[in-house]
């Protein structure tokens, strides 16, 4: 039996969260997305979640300091991703203990992965989704195409 497991999403940019959001709910998982950290905050108290995806650009507050008040409501492992994605930055989320830290723009399987690898590390599995995926974890954000090598779609 498979377990669904509950994320966090904080992005500020709407339709990168939304894109996220659906990719990640294919695969079984439930997602409650914010795009402010007053809203995380305010999410983390009324429901539970397993783990954490933040951007580290927010509104009202940093992801690295909204995943040190996410910890003073409930410990989380976590997931920060940057569009800038400096050397520093990188430094600062393993030195906060997130789980990894992701460069934006986003490769889909990239992030699907990492959230795999975050399952497996914390939870034990399962590496198996809950649902079973499009055949191209992308499909449902590209437009058909000729079977020709399309590029990866990339956030």
């Amino acid at each position: 039996m498979f377990q669904s497991f509950r994320i966090l999403l904080v992005e500020d940019d709407d339709s990168l969260r939304n894109c996220l959001s659906e990719f990640l709910a294919e695969y079984g998982w439930y997602v409650g997305a914010v795009g402010h950290s007053e809203e995380a905050v305010w999410l983390a108290r009324r429901q539970r979640f397993d783990f954490s995806i933040l951007d580290f650009h927010l509104p009202g507050m940093t992801g690295l300091e909204l995943f040190q008040h996410l910890a003073t409501i409930r410990p989380l492992p976590g997931i920060l991703m940057s569009g800038q994605a400096s050397a520093e930055e990188a430094a600062a989320a393993r030195h906060a203990g997130f789980f990894t830290f992701l460069r934006k723009p986003l490769e889909l399987d990239r992030l699907r992965q990492a959230v795999q690898m975050l399952i497996h590390s914390h939870f034990g599995g399962p590496l198996t989704p809950l649902v079973t995926p499009p055949a191209d974890p992308q499909q449902h954000l590209q437009r058909p195409q000729p079977p020709s090598n399309p590029p990866r779609r990339q956030f």
